[in-house]
């Protein structure tokens, strides 16, 4: 069962490797500088730039360094997690890191290959992804397997939402043991294929889901809004949600077609829109950020069915409230990108950034600190 919290003990060390990837990441991300930045992070004991990490020799000197630091949680900022994070897992978990706690922070396609015409830029933006990252695996629960939805029996109500949401059927309410005449949400492993729906639908805060849980998200959203003034200058602050199957996908090969796109945004990943949590944009857009895209399968190419018509019907509801919060709808913004569109991607997240710089900057912004002025927006 998925409990809630910091997970990373007092002792614990995470180590971060960076690859140079032939100069592919090299050439474009200053490394050195990300390194300097990431070694100033909480809970990180070593820094370690390479080349060809995921190659046999790459991986025996990363499973060699480990064993000799004692490492417990990695991080790699190389290349797509869709391409190598399950070797990564694999090797590390042979000297005794568990795989929960192996992450990746995508530099290549989604940082170097789309901003390689500003390496002051790319250099910013892939510190503040791998320190996402590291803020990622600080929150990852060591009782995570894999993807799959969990209940939390103490919290859960048997409302029976999550089970209306649930297309496999995979959930139902019963009666809870420990505790005479409550039902409580119960969930089969076998059928659930991790899509996250009814986790976003809980209204309790009773389900969550492993490899992206709650903490892991808010972690990342929080780092990311902590740490303005690393990235001053690619302003506003724009966060895209993206989905395993369609939108990211999309970035990948945005980033392997060189396109050029806006730096100023950072991609959450989750399994599909519909895991997009409502409180997630609310937290978003309460720490300050300027604009929230979440990127959808196409309406009939959803990877699990109707995941993207749940996100369509959540994402109206929640313009509405937002605008009742006086905020203008436009900062949340739905759209459709398939996993064979780069270009598309592209458009999307260009198009987007130039809205909300037409927007303004968030009305709940924090203020910059006595002597320092707020970049322009």
């Amino acid at each position: 069962m998925l409990t809630w919290g910091v997970y990373i003990e007092e002792g614990q060390r995470l180590g971060v490797f960076l690859c140079r990837c032939g100069g592919c990441i090299g050439d474009v991300v200053d490394l050195d500088h990300v390194a300097k930045a990431t070694r100033e992070l909480d809970g990180v004991a070593l820094v370690r730039v390479d080349d060809y990490l995921c190659s046999m020799d790459g991986l025996r000197r990363m499973r060699k360094t480990v064993e000799k630091k004692s490492l417990d949680g990695i991080v790699v900022g190389a290349c797509s997690p869709r391409l190598r994070l399950a070797d990564f897992q694999s090797a590390l978990e042979h000297v005794g890191v568990r795989r929960q706690f192996v992450e990746m922070a995508n530099i290549r396609e989604q940082c170097a290959w789309i901003h390689w015409w500003d390496i002051a830029l790319a250099s910013a933006k892939a510190s503040d992804m791998v320190g996402m990252a590291v803020a990622k695996v600080l929150a990852t629960d060591p009782s995570e397997q894999g993807c799959l939805a969990a209940v939390n029996s103490r919290i859960c109500d048997g409302c029976g939402i999550c089970m209306s949401v649930c297309r496999l059927k995979a959930i139902d309410v019963v009666a809870d043991p420990s505790c005479k005449g409550k039902k409580i949400a119960r969930i089969d492993a076998k059928l659930c294929d991790g899509c996250g729906a009814c986790v976003a639908a809980c209204p309790s805060g009773a389900m969550d889901q492993g490899c992206f849980s709650n903490e892991q998200i808010v972690a990342q959203i929080d780092f990311a809004t902590n740490h303005r003034d690393a990235e001053a200058a690619y302003r506003p602050q724009v966060l895209v949600f993206a989905c395993n199957w369609c939108s990211y996908p999309a970035a990948d090969l945005a980033g392997v077609k060189k396109l050029e796109i806006d730096p100023r945004f950072q991609i959450l990943r989750t399994m599909c829109s519909s895991r997009v949590d409502p409180e997630w944009i609310l937290r978003a857009f309460s720490r300050g950020v300027d604009g929230v895209l979440v990127l959808a399968g196409r309406p009939g190419e959803c990877h699990y069915e109707v995941g993207n018509l749940r996100t369509r019907k959540r994402i109206a509801l929640l313009k509405q409230m937002i605008s009742q919060l006086g905020f203008r709808e436009e900062r949340l913004m739905l759209g459709y990108v398939d996993s064979d569109e780069p270009e598309e991607f592209q458009r999307k997240v260009n198009s987007y950034v130039d809205l909300v710089l037409e927007l303004g900057p968030n009305p709940l912004r924090i203020p910059p600190a006595p002597g320092k002025e707020m970049p322009s927006t």
